[in-house]
């Protein structure tokens, strides 16, 4: 897998991290304090704010980030992945080395990573993990998300 990543500060203001992952067409921000990670900010942060009614040029990321995220190491592989998002219910991994970011894992990666290897070995682990993700709250997956 690949891994790609954008970041922010903790003590940079959120409509920042909004515009990182715009940029990108991204999901999600590392926040970080050099090289070390300190948190996430994702797009279900921005619509929790937007439903509390915050001002995004008053609110920092360190405020409303998730601390302490569920993480991977260079050595996990995608059935790794795709257990962790099933099991924690989430949709972006940070890859860590130490305390060092060296990126971030999506869905939409370990999902088409997951079809690749079904599709090629018929791994029946990687169809479980598939089925978990694709099953999880009852949701439909769209090409929007």
């Amino acid at each position: 897998m690949t891994f790609r990543v954008a970041t922010v500060g903790p003590d940079d203001e959120v409509r920042l991290a909004i515009a990182r992952m715009l940029e990108e067409g991204i999901g999600s921000v590392a926040v970080c304090e050099g090289e070390r990670l300190v948190g996430i900010f994702t797009e279900r942060d921005v619509l929790r704010l937007a439903g509390e009614g915050s001002e995004f040029a008053e609110v920092r990321v360190g405020d409303v980030m998730t601390r302490n995220p569920v993480t991977l190491s260079p050595d996990d592989d995608v059935l790794d992945a795709a257990r962790l998002m099933g099991e924690r219910k989430v949709r972006h991994l940070p890859v860590l080395e130490g305390e060092n970011l060296l990126g971030m894992v999506g869905i939409r990666e370990v999902m088409r990573t997951l079809v690749e290897r079904l599709w090629r070995t018929q791994d029946p682990e990687a169809r479980e993990r598939a089925r978990e993700l694709l099953g999880r709250g009852g949701s439909t997956v769209s090409s929007g998300s």
